[in-house]
Parts: C-alpha cells; sequence; structure tokens
C-alpha cells in the first residue's frame, strides 16, 4: 500500500500541483525549476512521514537533486532527451526516473 501511496503522491505533485506555468519555464527559469522539484519532494516526504517513517536531510537531498536534474534535462532537452519525443519516450523516461526514485526510497526506508 506505500508504494500506491507514494505513486499518487507522485502523480499529485507533478502534474496538478506543477501547473502550466511551471511545466512550461522550468527549462528556462532556475525559479520555476527549484519550485517544482521543492513541491514535488515535499509532497513525497509529507506522504512518507503520514505513512509512519522518518524523514531526513539525505532524503530531502536526494529527492530534490535527482528530480530537478531529470526534470531539467527533459524540459531544455538536454542528452537523450534530444532524441526522445517530448510526449512519448521522453515522458516514459522522465516518469521511469521518478518512480526509481520513489522505489530508492522505499528501500532506504525498509518499506517493502
Amino acid at each position: 500500500m506505500p508504494l500506491l501511496v507514494l505513486i499518487f503522491a507522485h502523480l499529485l505533485a507533478d502534474y496538478p500541483l506543477q501547473g502550466d506555468f511551471l511545466a512550461k519555464t522550468k527549462g528556462s527559469n532556475v525559479i520555476s525549476l527549484i519550485s517544482h522539484a521543492g513541491i514535488w519532494t515535499g509532497t513525497i516526504l509529507v506522504a512518507v512521514h503520514l505513512l509512519g517513517y522518518q524523514v531526513n536531510f539525505y532524503d530531502v537531498v536526494f529527492l530534490f537533486v535527482v528530480h530537478a536534474i531529470a526534470d531539467y534535462c527533459k524540459a531544455k532537452p538536454i542528452g537523450i532527451y534530444t532524441r526522445l519525443d517530448n510526449l512519448k519516450g521522453g515522458l516514459l523516461l522522465d516518469q521511469g526516473v521518478h518512480l526509481m526514485q520513489i522505489l530508492v526510497l522505499m528501500a532506504a526506508k525498509g518499506m517493502f
């Protein structure tokens, strides 16, 4: 059940809580990128906390930094994202990175 809760938190933070402005500007405006990565990180960590697990500084750094880098590379596009369609392969890769972040966090917290 924790995985489903965290997937729901991810979807909530990565879509409706991001909003159109942040989605459009996170590749060209560092404040937008930081804001989105912070909203996403906070939403995931609030869910982890509500599930009864401790949250620490390393969790914040891991989630924030990886999310910000992945989203910047997709939004810009940089690296492999230059060869992927933004709404197909690029979106799949981006969402896969975010799911892996959740799975790594769950493993670190012993949530399985």
